[in-house]
């Protein structure tokens, strides 16, 4: 597997933090990754994006070992949603102004289980791929997607739940800011990514990256502006199948 989070042009201009974090997990019983979105008019949601997505990574996990809940129906999922929120609960400690500076922020996750079972979940904005096919996620009305916040205000969203086929070998997830591209995601499951451990987020910095050349003859500056406007998050999961 591969994930990295990159810092987009537009915060790089403002000097703002980046507020997309990503998280993996890998044990006996399978393999976890998680892209996480912090909310852009929040002050700290890179706070609660990067504390959700480790949680959530840990948190599915532990499932994973447990072969009675195989990671490919939504209830395990569920299970894991419920084991986080509790979690940012004790952390935030009824304070709602700490919920809402800090925990906004959006979900999406693979994971494969112990026999093999694989799905994606998601709460919120986003994109995902099985193979060559990508599916996108949002935008939400008004441009408030469901953040797993509301369910410390007792406000539950839906989440999105998919599994994957069984002859899918790579799935990919990603924040939104990926849908800036507007390609598919399989660009990101080459085998140096997938090998070298820094591949990943290097291929994300070089597209969150402006350029600028200088036309002798015209006399000018040619500057062409970078593919990832939005900070991005992505991250791979690939299994080999047996011959």
């Amino acid at each position: 597997m591969a994930a990295a989070a990159v810092t987009g042009a537009r915060h790089l201009r403002a000097s703002r933090n980046g507020q997309d974090a990503v998280a993996t997990y890998r044990g006996v019983g399978g393999a976890v990754v998680v892209v996480a979105d912090g909310c852009g008019s929040a002050p700290s949601s890179e706070v609660g994006a990067r504390l959700g997505a480790t949680l959530f990574a840990a948190a599915v996990g532990a499932r994973l070992a447990d072969t009675e809940r195989e990671i490919e129906v939504p209830a395990a999922w569920e299970a894991a949603r419920a084991d986080v929120v509790k979690a940012l609960a004790a952390v935030a400690g009824g304070e709602h102004s700490l919920v809402r500076d800090c925990f906004l922020f959006t979900l999406v996750a693979a994971a494969i289980g112990p026999r093999g079972g694989a799905s994606v979940w998601a709460l919120g904005d986003g994109a995902y791929s099985f193979g060559d096919t990508t599916c996108v996620l949002g935008p939400f009305e008004d441009n408030q997607p469901p953040y797993l916040a509301y369910d410390l205000m007792n406000e539950p969203r839906r989440a999105h739940f998919a599994s994957a086929p069984a002859t899918c070998e790579t799935i990919i997830v990603a924040t939104d800011g990926a849908c800036d591209l507007d390609t598919g995601l399989e660009g990101f499951a080459t085998h140096k990514n997938l090998e070298h451990p820094d591949a990943l987020r290097r291929q994300l910095a070089l597209l969150a990256r402006s350029d600028e050349r200088i036309d002798w003859d015209a006399r000018r500056v040619i500057r062409t502006p970078a593919r990832l406007q939005d900070d991005c998050a992505v991250a791979v999961l690939h299994r080999r199948f047996a011959s």
